[in-house]
């Protein structure tokens, strides 16, 4: 029997349009809480790609529909939220978690389940498991602390750091690797303190800190701790220059510790000034628009993150869990944030980091790695 073009045209629509689906994708980060800032404007900038992504007619007639939770920042709901996306069959890929110590005990449950996932959260660790389920298309706290240290030593001349953490896996793993580079580098490392994750009043420790005249302080915790401890530095009249890692990248930073607290704080953080690309200014813009708000700290970080999935979709056989898994460490394009690519543990192959000075009301770049 003979068919006409026009027939062949007609069953292969037929038959893409059979294989086009919905693919469903979860992502969690903390959305209520002293971090909901974080987490909302990272799962904004997702949002924002699936949305652009969809209204173009999706990747191979594939559109995303979006399942953001809420993990509370809380290991035992990131654990939970995991579950809940591996046992739901539409979910083809997860970009979760923002907090090392959400990130880490799930791993695993994602990985028994053949999860996609595209990570957030810094830790070295997570991706030094053996896990191959597993990208991180951000910069790691080898970068996040090591540069700070770095700076510290050569542009700032310290002699003497005091590291504190809150002894999570994140503060604890950036103010170690801080320790190691400082120490290194030369310098001396006064003391190592810990705090409870929910204390709120340091004021015997940095007492103690005061005695030991350090040049800088180096503390590896999270909002709102960042901002009360720069407050009370101030308070106290400790005079070392404060350093903190990318959680103090938000006007609360300012708005808690006091203006005049936080001036001079050494912020680092993964993303370059809004408007020194015009890649990310015209994603500000865009961002501005859609939401009716600034551009957060993590928006940018949560747009590339789901282009990772957009084009591991873009090389996969089938938008299957199995599919996206067989190529996801093959991913490899150009991005806001520069050119994303991995090495075999699913680190990137350049991953920069920027420090920020708070001056006046905002973050003023300081530095840059490698520059």
């Amino acid at each position: 029997m003979k068919r006409t073009i026009a027939g062949i045209v007609a069953a292969l629509l037929l038959t893409a349009g059979a294989q086009a689906e919905e693919l469903g994708v979860g992502a969690a980060a903390p959305i209520t809480g002293p971090q909901a800032y974080f987490g909302t404007t990272l799962q904004n900038g997702m949002r924002m790609y699936f949305d652009e992504v969809n209204a173009a007619g999706g990747i191979n007639g594939n559109t995303f529909v979006f399942h953001g939770e809420d993990d509370k920042a809380d290991p035992r709901e990131g654990t939970l939220v995991a579950q809940k996306f591996c046992d739901d069959d539409s979910i083809v890929a997860v970009l979760a978690h923002f907090n090392s110590g959400v990130a880490l005990p799930a791993l695993p449950i994602y990985s028994d389940c053949g999860m996609p996932q595209i990570n957030i959260a810094s830790n070295p660790a997570i991706t030094q498991q053996g896990f191959e389920h597993i990208v991180r298309p951000i910069a790691n706290d080898f970068a996040q602390a090591g540069f700070p240290a770095q700076y510290a030593r050569e542009t700032l001349k310290a002699e003497k750091a005091a590291v504190v953490h809150d002894k999570q896996a994140f503060g604890q793993g950036v103010a170690e690797i801080f320790s190691d580079n400082f120490t290194k580098a030369g310098g001396t490392v006064t003391s190592t303190s810990s705090v409870n994750p929910t204390d709120v009043d340091f004021t015997a420790l940095i007492t103690q800190l005061k005695g030991q005249q350090p040049d800088v302080v180096y503390l590896g915790a999270v909002m709102p701790q960042l901002a009360l401890f720069a407050k009370q530095m101030k308070e106290q009249g400790l005079n070392a220059r404060l350093i903190v890692p990318d959680g103090g990248y938000t006007p609360d930073l300012i708005s808690q510790a006091g203006k005049d607290a936080a001036q001079g704080v050494l912020v680092s953080f993964q993303v370059p000034p809004m408007d020194s690309t015009e890649a990310l200014k015209k994603f500000a813009a865009d961002y501005k628009a859609k939401f009716g708000q600034d551009v957060g700290a993590y928006s940018v970080y949560g747009y590339v993150a789901a282009q990772v999935l957009g084009e591991a979709v873009k090389l996969a056989e089938e938008p299957t869990r199995e599919g996206i898994l067989a190529v996801l460490h093959d991913v490899k394009f150009d991005s806001a944030l520069g050119p994303i690519e991995f090495t075999p543990e699913g680190e990137l192959t350049t991953a920069p980091i920027f420090l920020y000075e708070v001056k006046d009301d905002g973050f003023v770049l300081a530095g840059k790695s490698g520059s």
